[in-house]
Order: C-alpha cells, then sequence, then structure tokens
C-alpha cells in the first residue's frame, strides 16, 4: 500500500471520533511491508489532523 493511501485511511478511521487505537493502526498497517518512514508519516500526519492515538477504545479526552 502506498504512504498516501496509507495516511487517508488513518485519517478516515480517525477524523468521526478524533482518535484511532493501536490495534486499528496495526491493522491498518501492514508490518512485513511498512517502512519505518511510513509510520512517521501516518503518525505526522494524524497529529496534524488533531488525531490522537490511543489504547484500546477511548473517548477523545475532554
Amino acid at each position: 500500500m502506498r504512504r498516501q493511501d496509507m495516511i487517508r485511511l488513518a485519517i478516515e478511521l480517525g477524523r468521526p471520533t478524533g482518535i484511532i487505537t493501536f490495534d486499528q493502526l496495526n491493522e491498518l498497517l501492514p508490518s512485513t511491508t511498512t517502512e519505518p518512514e511510513d509510520i512517521e508519516a501516518v503518525m505526522q500526519a494524524l497529529s496534524d489532523q488533531g488525531i490522537i492515538l490511543v489504547e484500546g477504545d477511548q473517548s477523545k479526552p475532554g
């Protein structure tokens, strides 16, 4: 999967709630084909969109 596709999908997942879980991100980014630079780019894009990465299902912090 291309980096831009990974970023787009991660943002689509996180946008409705403002969060994305580690589990969701792990499902989205297959470890066998994802480079560290790809992960960094996705994390930066999520941060730029105000989407936070959380452990498990949680509500967006108040």
